[in-house]
This record gives structure tokens, C-alpha cells and sequence, in this order.
């Protein structure tokens, strides 16, 4: 289930007048089957949708977000749930970690600021949804912030939300249909940059959310600089790859790959170091693009780029 499909849901529940528990992994430590900002709503009776990491523990939050929805209104609450296997206080799991977890009761009072989540993540504008002991809250970006925030003492959640991951995919090639095929279903936006406007690959690539004809040096002046913008470049030649990665590598995005044999990426990394690029700012190029599986298909290739980017994604933020 998507973040949309999710808050719709919400949505819904509570336009109709109902009652819902949000749960939402608030925090997460070591080995756990839910991560921060996992969420899941139940209603009064058991039905949910989403998830804050299934199993044993799972089923233990839905029964506990029945008993307080059954209990009526109170305070938004949350609890920890150790996964230690047999160890005293252990909700019996074996993954060797931990998590917080969030017990949201939302109902006719919130309907406005969940109307607001929806029409965020919708419309890709984005913002920062907030709970505390008394409430949810929804507010604009305000410049760079963290993806998520959470203050134990003062019982304080924050959580960038609303925004898609985009990915800019240079090259509308067999690489950048397959590549745009595997991101569009991970629920990124896709940017495919081509400027040849004829080829069959282009023609037919109906992933992409945007297919822009232009300069691939031109476009990249285009770029939106954050946490959630991600560069592939598969263009049809390394003279084009060369030039795309000097026109991008110093952009603060948060992942920049290039594909290339490892002769090729070694050709274009020393012209650069000649050209003044730093080391630096060149051990900081995935190159050769992707994880090392072995990839020979474009569709392969494709997989080992997804992956790299999950690994990324999912990796800690700043």
C-alpha cells in the first residue's frame, strides 16, 4: 500500500464518521521488522490497512488500537516493543531490535489536517506531518529538514511526507525504459531526459511521468536540489555521459550514477581529476552504476540500479 492509498483510506474512515487508530513506528533500533515511519490504521473493528511490520507484534498493536478506540477519547500515547526473543518484556520476535510506536486516535476533529496530508501527497507539494501527546498537525516545508524527527521526552514526532522520490534517468534508451519501468512501480517520480525524440525505447516508455526533450546539459540546470532527487545517467554515449556528470556532480542530490565499464568510468574520472574535480567529489559518483549482481540485460541492469537506490533511500538521512 502507497502513502496515498493509505491516508485515503483515513480519509474516508472519517468522513463517514468513524474512528481510527494510527500507529506509526515513531522510532527504530537495530534489527526490527518495522522502520520509522511505518504506518498502519485500525478501525473499530480490526479492519486495517498499511502496516508497522506484521507478525506477533503486529497483531498485539491492532488488538491494543481496538481496546482504545473501544475505550473512547484520550490522549495520544505511545509504547516500546523489544524483539529479544525469550528475554524478559519481549514481544517473543527473535529480529534482535527495537521500536516505538505511536497510538494516534484520529476522528472528526482531524478530518481537515488529513484532507491536507492527502492533497499534499497528491499533488507532490509535500510537508511536515507532526503528533505529540495532544494531537496531529500538518504544516509547509520550511527549507531543508530531516526526513523524520522524534523527541522521546517531549513526546514530539515530526515527518517529512507528501513528497515523492524522483529520479532524473539521462538517456531514453533500453536502460532508461527498464530503469523507468522498475522506479515507476517503487512509486518514484519519473524524469526521462532524451533528445533524440524518435527512438522506439522513448516511444514507448509509458512509466515515465515526464518525458522531456532537450539538451541533456541544458536540463540539467533543472534539477530540484534535496533529499529526494536521484540522477541516472545511461545516455547513448560516453561523451554525453561525460559531459551530463560534469554538468551534475556538483548538485546536492542524493544519489548521482553513472553506468560504465570500470575502463570507460576510469577514462572519464581521470579527464575530470585533470580538469580540477576532486577526489572527493568524484568517490561520491556510483560508478559503475549499481549493485555488483552480475547484470548483463537491461532489465538486469535495471535491478542492480533500483537497488542501489533502495540502499540509499533506506540508508540514515544527513
Amino acid at each position: 500500500m502507497t502513502e496515498l492509498e493509505l491516508w485515503k483510506y483515513a480519509k474516508s474512515v472519517i468522513d463517514n464518521g468513524s474512528p481510527l487508530m494510527m500507529t506509526v513506528v515513531l522510532d527504530a533500533r537495530e534489527s526490527t521488522p518495522g522502520k520509522q515511519g511505518f504506518k498502519m490504521v485500525t478501525g473499530l473493528n480490526g479492519e486495517i490497512n498499511g502496516s508497522v511490520g506484521g507478525g506477533k507484534m503486529e497483531y498485539d498493536v491492532i488488538q491494543e488500537s481496538v481496546e482504545s478506540l473501544k475505550a473512547g477519547a484520550g490522549k495520544n500515547y505511545f509504547k516500546y516493543y523489544n524483539h529479544y526473543g525469550d528475554k524478559p518484556g519481549s514481544t517473543g520476535m527473535i529480529c534482535s531490535g527495537s521500536q516505538i510506536i505511536g497510538y494516534l486516535r484520529l476522528g472528526k476533529d482531524d478530518a481537515e489536517t488529513v484532507a491536507k496530508v492527502v492533497n499534499a501527497i497528491e499533488k507532490n507539494t509535500g510537508g511536515i506531518f507532526s503528533a505529540d501527546a495532544n494531537g496531529i498537525g500538518f504544516s509547509e516545508l520550511n527549507g531543508r529538514t530531516k526526513k523524520f524527527g522524534f523527541d522521546e521526552e517531549e513526546w514530539a514526532y515530526s515527518e517529512v511526507i507528501g513528497i515523492k522520490e524522483r529520479v532524473y534517468i539521462f538517456g531514453g534508451g533500453h536502460v532508461g525504459l527498464s530503469v523507468s519501468e522498475i522506479m515507476s512501480f517503487l512509486d518514484f517520480h519519473v524524469i526521462v531526459i532524451e533528445k533524440r525524440k524518435d527512438i522506439f525505447t522513448l516511444i514507448n516508455n509509458c512509466h515515465a511521468n515526464e518525458i522531456i526533450n532537450e539538451d541533456f546539459v541544458d536540463y540539467s540546470d533543472k534539477i530540484i536540489e534535496d533529499d529526494f532527487s536521484y540522477v541516472i545517467i545511461v545516455t547513448p554515449s560516453h561523451f554525453h555521459d561525460e559531459d551530463v556528470l560534469r554538468a551534475v556532480i556538483g548538485k546536492k542530490v542524493r544519489y548521482i550514477g553513472m553506468m560504465g565499464s570500470k575502463a570507460k568510468v576510469k577514462s572519464i574520472f581521470r579527464n575530470m581529476k585533470n580538469d580540477g574535480i576532486t577526489e572527493e567529489m568524484l568517490d561520491g559518483i556510483h560508478s559503475p552504476i549499481g549493485l555488483p549482481i552480475g547484470s548483463k540485460t537491461p532489465d538486469e541492469i535495471a535491478v542492480s540500479i533500483a537497488a542501489e537506490i533502495i540502499k540509499i533511500k533506506n540508508s540514515v538521512f544527513f
